[in-house]
């Protein structure tokens, strides 16, 4: 077992994207999310739809979708390094088929930032506790 890093992605004026939309869910859907984080660092390559999708329109192709329901569908767009490692993109809340298609841009910008700035990521910080029976309820 090959356990992969989750990184966020982080502009050097602000907070990581993904640490403020967490902060902004209730505690039954953040358990939700960190465990699929969990997941998906330890068991990268059996994840497959409903719990991610991968993009295959060529635009996309490089980009993965987290996808979780609560009270409300979330996502969070990621893709993964050289390395297997994740790295999370755009987060969101999906109420239409616009949304996903602004993440999806978003999350090609914040692409050409990484790339240009390699210090634009840094490591998701996991919380103690999360783990199956806490997000399977």
């Amino acid at each position: 077992m090959c356990v992969k890093k989750i990184y966020l992605y982080k502009p050097s004026d602000r907070q990581a994207p993904f640490l403020d939309f967490m902060a902004g869910l209730d505690e039954k859907a953040q358990k939700k999310l960190e465990y699929a984080l969990k997941s998906m660092a330890i068991h990268k390559g059996r994840l497959t739809e409903p719990q991610v999708k991968h993009f295959s329109i060529e635009r996309y192709r490089q980009l993965y979708e987290i996808r979780e329901k609560s009270r409300v569908m979330l996502r969070v767009i990621f893709v993964f390094d050289d390395s297997g490692n994740v790295i999370l993109l755009h987060p969101f809340i999906k109420r239409n088929k616009r949304d996903t298609n602004y993440a999806l841009e978003s999350s090609l910008t914040m692409l050409e930032e990484i790339k240009k700035n390699p210090d634009a990521l840094t490591e998701y910080p996991f919380r103690a506790g999360t783990n199956k029976s806490e997000s399977e309820e």
